[in-house]
């Protein structure tokens, strides 16, 4: 199967470098699309009780600026790399976002980096890599 489209989930750690790269090396070969997401993690309703509407909305601008400085960095990487790509700044639960993009593109694939939990702290934390290849419609590559 070739893959045409591809999402891959940014959030600048080398983990996400590591699947970003992986990707690239994936579309080249496809000739494939490059769907590059970053997700913002909403603020925990128990908290929202102890801070102010301008600090939420302070919050929620630093969030973006940050996920905008790292997909322009991702967007760098493939360029560099004579592809093209579009990307996205999302808001919610990343490995749900996620999920919804990749159906809404039409993705063949999802690429994610690994989050190094260990074992117990896996189970009860999860991971949004494991949750993607748990729950999503799309093959799941996970690259270390």
């Amino acid at each position: 199967m070739a893959f045409k489209k591809i999402v891959v989930g940014y959030d600048g750690s080398e983990y996400s470098k590591n699947a970003l790269k992986k990707a690239i090396e994936l579309a080249k070969c496809t000739e494939g699309e490059i769907h590059i997401v970053g997700v913002i993690k909403p603020i925990e309703f128990g908290v929202i009780d102890y801070i102010t509407p301008e600090e939420i909305e302070e919050y929620e601008k630093e969030e973006e600026t940050k996920e905008e400085k790292f997909l322009k960095e991702a967007m760098n990487i493939v360029n560099e790399s004579g592809l093209q790509a579009s990307y996205k700044i999302l808001e919610g639960d990343p490995s749900e976002q996620i999920m919804t993009y990749a159906d809404e593109v039409k993705a063949d694939l999802i690429v994610v980096g690994h989050r190094g939990l260990g074992g117990f702290k896996r189970l009860l934390l999860g991971s949004t890599s494991s949750e993607v290849v748990k729950y999503s419609n799309q093959s799941v590559l996970v690259v270390k």
